[in-house]
C-alpha cells in the first residue's frame, strides 16, 4: 500500500511539473518569440485606421462662378466585428436611424469586406440623429459618426443632365476601376453621368487617414495624433467652358418646354451653354436616393434623365436644306441664277408633296429659296443632286457619326443611303419619294441638337470646325497648377470657300431679308445668320429648330435651338437664339468695361 501511495505522489508531482513546464514553455513562446505577433495584433485591437474622404474638386464656370461645390454632411458607420457580436447595438441604432433592426444588419453584411473595415449604414443624417448617437455611444459598440461631403449648386444654373450626379459605387466598378490601378472601396461615392463620371479621376482627390484609440469595446477614445497619418488631398477644380449668363437664360426661357439647346464659340468649340429639357433638381442625388424616388424619374412620361441635347434624335427640318445647297452647288446641279416655280406643291407621279406656303413663292431661286425655306425648290434640287451625293455630303458635314465631345451619351445620328433603303424596303423597291422627304429633312433622317450647332459652326467658319468641348482648364488646389485644354481643329476640305459664301449670303438673308423665316433673331448691327426649321412629327406637333451663327465674318457664336413639338422654327425657337445672342453681347459689353 506504502509504495502504491509512493508511486501516485510521484505521478501527480510528474504531472504538475510537466504541466509547469509547459506553462514556462508557451510563456516564453509567447513572450519572446511570438512577441511582435500578438503585440502587432493588440495594437491593431486598440489603434484603428480611419480612412478620411477626400473632398471632390470644384466645377466652375469659364468666369469663375462656382456651379458645383462641396457641403459637409454626418454619416454613420459601423465597424462590423463589433457591431454583428452586440445585439443591443443594433436594436438601438436601428431604433435611432429609424430603419428595421434586420435590414440594418444584412444590410453591414452584405457591405463588410473585413471584421474592421467600417461600413457607412446611412449618410445625410440630421444633427438630432447625430446627438442620438452622442448620447448612446456607450451602448452603440462599434458605431461611430464622422463628417462627409455632398454635392450642391451655389449657383442659379442647376444644368443636371450637364454636370451629372455622383452614387455609391457598385462591386462591377471596383473591378473596373482595379483594373486600371485605381484603388476604390466599396461605399465610395462615384460619378454617373455627365461630366462627373467623365472626369471622374480628375474630380477625385487621394483620400487621406487618421489613427484613434478604442477600449476593449470598439468605442473611440482619442485620436493619436503622435501616429503619422496623411492628409486627405483634394480632388482638381474644373473650369468650364460653359457661361453661367448663358446658361441661365436659356434654363429660364425653356423652363415649361421640351428640347435642347447647343451654343458653341466657333472660335475653338467651347461650349458655352449645353441644355436638355425636361430635367430635374440635381439636388435629388445629393440625398438618399430612394427607389420610389429613382422609379418616378425612371418612369416619368416625359423622360427628365434622358439628354436630348446628345443623345435624342430628330428630323431636322428645313435647317438641313442647306448640306442640299451645298451639294447642289459643289457638283454644279444648282447655280445662283436658274429659278424653280414654287406654286404650292411638287408633283412626282401622282403623289403631290406640299410647300409650307400653300399659295405658292412663285419664281425661287437658290438664296429666294433659303430665304423663304420653299420646299418645292429643294424638291426639285434635291432629286438633281441625288442620294449618293446627298449621302456624302451629309458625311463631309459631320453628320452620322460622333462628333467626340467629351461627354458620355453621344448619338451617331441616321443618314440613310442606298444600302440603308434596300434593307428596309427591298432591293429596287424604294422610289424617288424618299429623296424628296430627305431633301427638306424630313424622312428617315436624324441628327442631334449637338450636331447641327457643329454644322452651324462649320458654315461660320468656312470650313474650319473645332472639336465641341467642356474643359478649360484643371487647377489643382493648394498648389495652383494649371493644366490647360488645347482646341482641336478640323478642316473640312470638300466644300470650296466660294460656296460656303453663298450659303452664308442665303443664311443671313433668313434673319435680315424682308422675307426671312428667322427674322425673329435679329439684331442690330450684329449680322446674324440662321436657318429655320419646322419638322413634321408623326407622333404629334412639328418640332421648331432654328441654328445660326453671328456676325457673319469671323463668327463668335454659333447655335442650336430644338423644341420637340415646339411648331414653326421661326416662331417659336428663333426668338429665343435672339435672346441667347443679346445674353453674349451683355456678357461681352460687361467684360470690356471691366477691362
Amino acid at each position: 500500500m506504502q509504495n502504491n501511495g509512493q508511486n501516485l505522489n510521484r505521478f501527480y508531482l510528474a504531472l504538475v511539473t510537466i504541466v509547469f513546464l509547459g506553462l514556462i514553455f508557451r510563456l516564453v513562446q509567447l513572450q519572446l518569440y511570438n512577441r511582435e505577433k500578438y503585440y502587432t495584433e493588440s495594437e491593431r485591437n486598440r489603434i484603428r485606421d480611419v480612412i478620411v474622404d477626400a473632398p471632390r474638386g470644384l466645377i466652375l464656370d469659364r468666369s469663375g462662378i462656382v456651379l458645383v461645390d462641396n457641403r459637409p454632411t454626418y454619416s454613420i458607420s459601423v465597424i462590423p466585428y463589433e457591431f454583428l457580436r452586440s445585439k443591443g447595438t443594433s436594436r438601438l441604432l436601428a431604433l435611432i436611424l429609424n430603419i428595421d433592426e434586420k435590414v440594418l444588419v444584412k444590410k453591414v453584411k452584405k457591405k463588410k469586406i473585413g471584421n474592421f473595415s467600417p461600413v457607412r449604414v446611412k449618410r445625410n443624417v440630421d444633427f438630432k440623429t447625430v446627438s442620438d448617437i452622442e448620447e448612446n455611444l456607450f451602448d452603440l459598440v462599434g458605431v461611430y459618426y464622422h463628417i462627409d461631403s455632398k454635392r450642391f449648386y451655389p449657383s442659379e444654373v442647376k444644368a443636371p443632365h450637364l454636370f451629372g450626379y455622383l452614387g455609391e459605387i457598385t462591386s462591377d466598378e471596383i473591378t473596373k476601376f482595379r483594373r486600371t490601378g485605381e484603388n476604390y472601396r466599396r461605399g465610395d461615392f462615384v460619378g454617373k453621368n455627365g461630366l462627373e463620371v467623365k472626369y471622374e479621376k480628375f474630380l477625385r482627390g487621394e483620400d487621406g487617414v487618421k489613427y484613434i484609440e478604442v477600449d476593449v469595446l470598439g468605442r473611440e477614445v482619442r485620436e493619436l495624433s503622435e501616429l503619422s497619418g496623411s492628409e486627405p488631398k483634394t480632388g482638381k477644380d474644373i473650369y468650364l467652358t460653359i457661361d453661367a449668363n448663358i446658361q441661365k437664360y436659356l434654363e429660364d426661357v425653356m423652363v415649361d418646354k421640351k428640347g435642347a439647346a447647343v451654343v458653341l464659340d466657333p472660335r475653338n468649340g467651347d461650349v458655352l451653354a449645353f441644355l436638355s429639357k425636361p430635367d430635374y433638381d440635381p439636388e435629388i442625388f445629393s440625398n438618399p436616393l430612394t427607389p420610389d424616388i429613382w422609379n418616378k424619374l425612371v418612369n416619368h412620361e416625359q423622360k427628365p434623365l434622358y439628354n436630348r441635347a446628345s443623345q435624342s434624335l430628330y428630323p431636322p427640318g428645313s435647317t438641313y436644306k442647306i448640306v442640299v445647297a451645298a451639294a447642289g452647288l459643289e457638283t454644279d446641279t444648282i447655280n445662283l441664277t436658274e429659278t424653280v416655280l414654287c406654286t404650292g406643291s411638287y408633283r412626282l407621279g401622282r403623289r403631290p408633296f406640299a410647300c409650307w406656303k400653300e399659295e405658292g413663292h412663285g419664281e425661287m431661286n437658290l438664296l429666294n429659296a433659303i430665304q423663304q425655306s420653299c420646299n418645292v425648290y429643294f424638291y426639285h434640287k434635291g432629286l438633281d443632286v441625288g442620294l449618293k451625293n446627298w449621302t456624302d455630303f451629309s458625311h463631309y458635314f459631320g453628320f452620322g457619326s460622333k462628333i467626340g465631345l467629351d461627354f458620355p451619351n453621344e448619338s451617331a445620328g441616321l443618314i440613310p443611303n442606298a444600302e440603308y433603303f434596300d434593307q428596309k424596303y427591298g432591293e429596287g423597291k424604294w422610289t424617288r419619294g424618299l429623296i424628296l422627304n430627305l431633301s427638306v429633312g424630313q424622312g428617315d433622317l436624324l441628327t442631334t441638337p449637338l450636331q447641327m450647332a457643329y454644322f452651324a459652326m462649320i458654315i461660320g467658319n468656312e470650313g474650319a470646325a473645332y472639336r465641341p468641348h467642356f474643359i478649360k482648364r484643371l487647377v489643382e488646389p493648394g498648389t495652383g497648377k494649371v493644366e490647360r485644354f488645347q482646341p482641336n481643329k478640323i478642316t473640312i476640305t470638300q466644300i470650296q470657300e466660294e460656296t460656303y459664301k453663298v450659303l452664308k449670303e442665303g443664311m443671313y438673308l433668313v434673319v435680315n431679308g424682308p422675307k426671312g423665316t428667322g427674322r425673329a433673331s435679329w439684331i442690330k448691327g450684329f449680322d446674324v445668320c440662321g436657318k429655320t426649321g419646322t419638322a413634321q412629327n408623326p407622333h404629334g406637333d412639328s418640332h421648331a429648330w432654328f441654328i445660326g451663327f453671328a456676325p457673319k465674318d469671323n463668327p463668335e457664336i454659333a447655335l442650336c435651338i430644338m423644341l420637340e413639338n415646339g411648331g414653326g422654327g421661326g416662331a417659336n425657337a428663333a426668338p429665343i437664339a435672339g435672346g441667347v445672342l443679346r445674353t453674349y453681347l451683355k456678357n461681352k459689353e460687361v467684360v470690356v468695361a471691366q477691362r
